[in-house]
């Protein structure tokens, strides 16, 4: 499986955040930036899951996942748990986090400053990369930009009308590339602030476990999070 994180420093994520990250995002003032009582995904709680994980990757996730159940109400079968699926030969560790990432030029957490921590799950015999990303401006989503093109197939003008309809999605709202690879939800931050979690599946050219179960998926887990 090609994988879908960020690749630092390419050329498509300078193409990509110079072109998206300016482009799309939210004019503040509406209800995807304010504090949530119940939430537990803020800029601050990322950071600090960042810290735990550290600059070499971990095994497990530290985010309140539970894939087997998300997986279950999903419809999905087969064995679930931690790290890629049998036969997936990358040398990736299961879990990453970052808040550091810049690109040479507007994208990133250089000029938007947030978080991210990405793992990696076998759900059957296929590997789910969920991403949780929070960011103190903007929509969180656009500084993974250069995975959901990776995933949904998405052409340059595709993945900015993919990002303004995340960007017009209520807190709960899964929205899917036409694929099936790829689903982003946004999620109501612990406090000021933006957030999301995309999921992702295959290699682009819709592999996976389909739009309509990896959409149910990315609804489980983000019913997770409280």
């Amino acid at each position: 499986m090609k994988r879908t994180r960020l690749c630092r420093g390419s050329a498509l994520g300078v193409l990509l955040a110079a072109a998206l990250l300016t482009g799309c995002q939210q004019d503040g003032g509406d209800g995807a930036s304010g504090a949530a009582a119940d939430g537990t995904v803020s800029v601050s709680a990322l950071r600090a899951a960042v810290d735990e994980v550290g600059p070499d990757g971990a095994d497990e996730c530290p985010l309140p996942y539970d894939v087997a159940d998300a997986a279950k109400k999903a419809g999905l079968s087969g064995k679930t748990g931690a790290g890629p699926a049998p036969g997936d030969d990358s040398d990736d560790p299961a879990v990453t986090g970052e808040s550091k990432w810049a690109v040479d030029g507007p994208g990133g957490f250089a000029t938007h400053p947030g978080a991210l921590i990405s793992c990696r799950f076998h759900v059957g015999g296929e590997t789910v990369e969920v991403h949780t990303v929070a960011t103190e401006s903007r929509t969180a989503e656009n500084v993974l930009m250069p995975v959901i093109v990776n995933a949904g197939a998405l052409s340059l003008d595709d993945g900015t009308s993919y990002l303004e309809r995340t960007a017009s999605a209520a807190p709960g709202e899964a929205v899917a590339t036409e694929n099936g690879g790829c689903v982003t939800v946004r999620v109501k931050p612990a406090d000021d602030g933006d957030a999301a979690l995309v999921v992702t599946a295959g290699e682009g050219d819709g592999d996976g476990p389909g739009r309509e179960k990896l959409t149910a998926l990315a609804s489980a887990l983000h019913a997770q999070l409280g």
